[in-house]
């Protein structure tokens, strides 16, 4: 039997939908492999300040975050991000002016450069702990008890209207409503 004989044109069609197969297989089956990595330093940077120099601002953009704790909204403070040590007169590149105890509070990303923030990082600034360490211990403590809220909490978030299941390494977006639930188990 011999080998069957294609032109250069059949070869690149028949690569293509192989690779097409494969892109869709991965997408259905593995849809995490094509999110972007988090950029947890973001909860480091800072504005201006005492302690850092001032850089320049190349993207602001504002998401929106309410946090539910059994059915009672937790207020984010007013200034959160802003004064805090280690960025003393100035604020985080993630920071709140005015906050909201009845609705979604503005959250400020205010970066030097693209970066891809996650949610977890508000939580670092917040002191509500967050960050990568969440990926491999789930600390989320939104309650400050010391206790971590995967073990005391059925928690969903909505992203949008939508269920997500990226918590803290969710990336946010511009003008996102992200709603945080925990309810008692």
């Amino acid at each position: 039997m011999g080998f069957v004989s294609m032109t250069i044109e059949q070869w690149l069609l028949s690569a293509a939908a192989v690779a097409t197969a494969v892109f869709l297989a991965v997408a259905i089956f593995q849809p995490g492999v094509f999110d972007p990595e988090p950029d947890w330093g973001v909860s480091d940077g800072c504005l201006g300040g005492l302690e850092h120099n001032d850089v320049g601002i190349s993207f602001h953009y504002h998401p929106k975050l309410k946090v539910i704790v059994d059915g009672q909204q937790i207020p984010i403070e007013p200034n959160t991000g802003i004064d805090q040590v280690g960025c003393r007169e100035g604020m985080r590149w993630v920071h709140v002016h005015d906050a909201s105890e009845t609705g979604f509070t503005t959250l400020h990303i205010e970066t030097p450069d693209k970066m891809n923030v996650p949610l977890g990082a508000f939580f670092e600034i917040w002191e509500r702990d967050g960050g990568p360490s969440l990926d491999e211990n789930r600390k989320f403590d939104i309650d400050r008890s010391g206790v971590s809220d995967w073990e005391e909490y059925d928690i969903s978030m909505n992203v949008n209207g939508e269920s997500n299941e990226k918590f803290e390494r969710y990336i946010m977006l511009d003008k996102d409503d992200i709603e945080l639930i925990l309810t008692s188990k």
